[in-house]
């Protein structure tokens, strides 16, 4: 017995391991084709079990495939080839198995976007206005901040206050600057009251910028009335080993920029990158200054992903940004206010949480928090500044006859002017500062901005591609240096879906929100569209149409619900309201080279919140904030390019026209009455860029051109004749060009050089504040390990 018990175990081990050892990689082979039948050759494709990829392959020179697979099991098998849709089966391996795949045709520009709808969705079913600006993009434009990609975007009006660094405000398709919901990483980085400065970004942070046009309220909340600008920065690939990657370069008025990353992945699971990030400059401007003009900012950000199991991912990242720099004022006019600050410091950070239920239930949990502190101050009073100048139009009038400057004059030109008017020719006169204007007074102001906040998201996939998707978000915002101001906000919204045969899209969601000073508020949105001609080869390759409605909201600041020492709140304010409507039409030709595009849109902003001294003087409890009807804005974004390269040679081309109105004010001043355009943006807008490849090396250029606009310099000036109050209220328009090359010398170092602002134009962004005048930045990027 003590014998052979030994030998029947080892018999019967035997007979258990053998087989499986013997069972091996269990193989799918397949065929991918295109829509006539012809093989697909160099098709990417992959098993993924859950969120992880277990194995991968191409296809060969006659379109076939092989894929291992280590265990029985339940796998998504995917091909993907640029130029096609991609296609997935689902795979039941407990043998060998067969996975074939027929790609139709995609439009070249096809990826993954997620901020339309906040899931994952194919750029060709997104039915809303939305424009992608990728790395290779942003590198291509030479871009120093997320300011300067967005400029290319139809429809959204950018414009800065002097130097690199400076306040720069975005104004969507006629919007105000505060209308614009912005994320980085998925975490919101708005100021209380929607407010975000697009100055203080770098570019060299940014791997992928979505933009969302129209009201996104639905989905988002408060400041998405405008649009939703997601920020994404760069992330480790877990099939790469670690590397190292950067730029640096420099040039004109003392500017350096420069990044330093660590990237890489391990076994397929885990992604991570560590980067640092730093620009700085001295300012165009220090011969009109009488202090530097020095701006310094300096990210660090890092994030970590990993995938727990087969069916759980798991990621968290944070971004430190700090800057430091002055605020000289409108230069333009006058000299430079000295002694001053506008610094700022930002934190955030994330935990996501994603999981797959089954193959149709996913769900995810954002926990996530935003720091800015933002000061800004005057510590010197300078003497008064005053300005004497010849204007020429007619005061209180509509744009475009209201008020111009033809030119500044010194004392002396003033005075001479003034002792014999009838020198000045027909249609202008003299006007000085007023009684009150051109003071300086010392001040500092502070804000300690906290924003904590809690989402959760379940999707549902139903009928195979129809998507339910439903959940809650929660923040508090409160600033740390005022204990009273505290706003709570609790939201519930549900999203469906619908993909009708691959060629027609709707989406239609809404989104309560509870908050804690105006109560409930309630936002839909409805997005359709889709192909009556589907992607095809042919003169005519495909044609898509849609259309878009929603509702946003903007919740009133802190200053406007609680006042500060110079204004008096009011806890009743109510909400910002936008409906926005848009519709377009997009067509390519001769097998997707050529694209054309046009969209018209209309939006309606009502229970705007403006300031009205009328009603009270800060301190007097008489609240000096009041909702009004508001303005309204529509117009046309035209869009055409040349997709597919010829010879070498790319082209896009876009022109907007934005027409803005004044509905309904309580202000005194002229700039703002019924049937002005609003201020700061341009009625016409467009520019265009042209990309050409060879080997190695390639050059850009791109132009930009901005019409006249309606603004205010906001100078307090007076008519000399009568002492009427007047203004400047036209600020003219300019054209911008730059040209760029870059030479890849290896396959891990490229050289780069670019000129911007070509011929030196001479331009105001906002009036007072001159734009940058020409530049030359040199330098390289570099790529190592991974």
């Amino acid at each position: 017995m003590s014998r052979s018990f030994p030998l029947c175990a080892l018999a019967v081990w035997a007979l258990a391991v053998v087989p499986a050892a013997a069972q091996g990689p269990i193989a799918v082979t397949g065929v991918v084709t295109d829509p006539s039948g012809a093989v697909l050759p160099g098709a990417s494709i992959a098993a993924v079990r859950g969120l992880r990829v277990v194995a991968s392959t191409s296809t060969g020179q006659d379109g076939g495939y092989r894929l291992d697979l280590p265990s029985e099991g339940v796998y998504l098998v995917t091909a993907h080839l640029d130029g096609f849709t991609a296609g997935e089966t689902e795979v039941t391996a407990a043998g060998a198995a067969t996975a074939d795949f027929r790609l139709d045709l995609a439009p070249l520009r096809d990826s993954i976007i997620v901020t339309a709808s906040r899931t994952a969705e194919g750029r060709a079913s997104v039915m809303e206005s939305h424009a992608v600006l990728t790395a290779e993009e942003i590198r291509t434009l030479g871009s120093s901040s997320v300011a300067d990609v967005l400029r290319h975007v139809p429809g959204l009006s950018i414009e800065a206050t002097g130097r690199e660094g400076s306040l720069t405000s975005l104004f969507t398709r006629g919007g105000e600057s505060d209308y614009n919901h912005v994320l980085i990483d998925g975490v919101r980085v708005n100021a209380n009251g929607g407010g975000y400065d697009f100055g203080r970004v770098s570019a060299a942070e940014i791997d992928r910028v979505e933009v969302v046009r129209g009201a996104q309220s639905a989905i988002y909340g408060s400041d998405a009335m405008g649009s939703v600008i997601q920020i994404f920065t760069k992330r480790g690939a877990p099939d790469r080993g670690p590397g190292l990657s950067g730029s640096v370069e420099g040039g004109s008025f003392g500017t350096s920029r420069g990044d330093l990353r660590l990237l890489g992945g391990a076994q397929g699971r885990l992604d991570y990158q560590l980067g640092v990030t730093y620009r700085g400059t001295d300012g165009a401007f220090g011969d009109r200054l009488a202090e530097p003009d020095r701006f310094d900012q300096t990210t660090v950000d890092a994030n970590i992903g990993a995938i727990l199991g087969d069916h759980t991912r798991l990621r968290t990242g944070v971004r430190q940004s700090d800057a430091r720099a002055n605020s000289v004022g409108p230069i333009v006019y006058a000299a430079g206010d000295t002694g001053t600050s506008y610094d700022t410091d930002d934190l955030s950070w994330h935990v996501d949480l994603d999981q797959q239920l089954s193959s149709h239930v996913d769900h995810a949990a954002t926990v996530s928090y935003f720091r800015s502190g933002r000061q800004s101050g005057d510590a010197i009073a300078d003497p008064r500044q005053l300005v004497h100048a010849i204007l020429a139009g007619e005061p209180g009038a509509l744009y475009p006859t209201g008020p111009r400057l033809v030119r500044l004059l010194d004392q002396g030109e003033f005075d001479a002017l003034a002792a014999d008017p009838s020198r000045l020719p027909g249609g202008q006169f003299l006007a000085r500062s007023g009684m009150f204007s051109g003071y300086d007074y010392p001040f500092t102001f502070e804000t300690q901005f906290r924003r904590p906040s809690i989402r959760y998201q379940l999707n549902a996939t139903w009928m195979d591609s129809q998507v339910l998707s439903a959940g809650y978000d929660y923040y508090r915002e409160t600033n740390a240096l005022e204990e009273l101001q505290r706003v709570e906000n609790h939201s519930y919204f549900v999203q469906q879906q619908l993909n009708l045969a691959d060629a027609w899209f709707v989406t239609g969601g809404a989104r309560i929100d509870d908050n804690a000073h105006y109560g409930t508020a309630v936002n839909p949105k409805l997005s359709a569209g889709g192909y009556p001609l589907p992607f095809r080869s042919g003169a005519v390759s495909s044609v898509r149409v849609s259309a878009n409605v929603g509702r946003g909201i903007k919740n009133p600041s802190f200053s406007q619900l609680y006042g500060s020492q110079w204004v008096d709140g009011d806890l009743s304010l109510q909400p910002e309201q936008a409906v926005s409507v848009d519709a377009g039409a997009e067509i390519t030709f001769d097998d997707q080279r050529w694209l054309a595009r046009v969209t018209w849109f209309a939006n309606d902003y009502t229970d705007q919140i403006a300031y009205s001294p009328s009603l009270g003087f800060g301190g007097d409890g008489v609240a000096d904030y009041v909702n009004i009807d508001g303005s309204r804005a529509s117009g046309l974004e035209i869009e055409a390019g040349l997709e597919r390269p010829l010879g070498g040679l790319t082209a896009s081309a876009w022109y907007a026209l934005v027409d803005t109105e004044v509905v309904t004010n309580v202000s005194t001043s002229e700039q703002f009455q019924p049937g002005q355009p609003l201020l700061r943006r341009p009625r016409h807008s467009g520019g265009a860029r042209v990309d050409y490849t060879r080997g190695r090396g390639s050059l850009h250029l791109n132009v930009r051109v901005t019409g006249d606009r309606h603004d205010s310099a906001f100078l307090g000036l007076q008519r000399l004749s009568d002492g009427r109050p007047v203004d400047i209220t036209v600020n003219p328009g300019y054209v911008l060009l730059g040209v760029g090359g870059q030479f890849r010398v290896r396959n891990d170092f490229t050289l780069f050089l670019r000129i911007e602002n070509l011929t030196d134009e001479a331009y105001e962004g906002a009036l007072g504040y001159p734009g940058l005048p020409r530049a030359v930045m040199a330098g390289g990027r570099f790529e190592i390990g991974g």
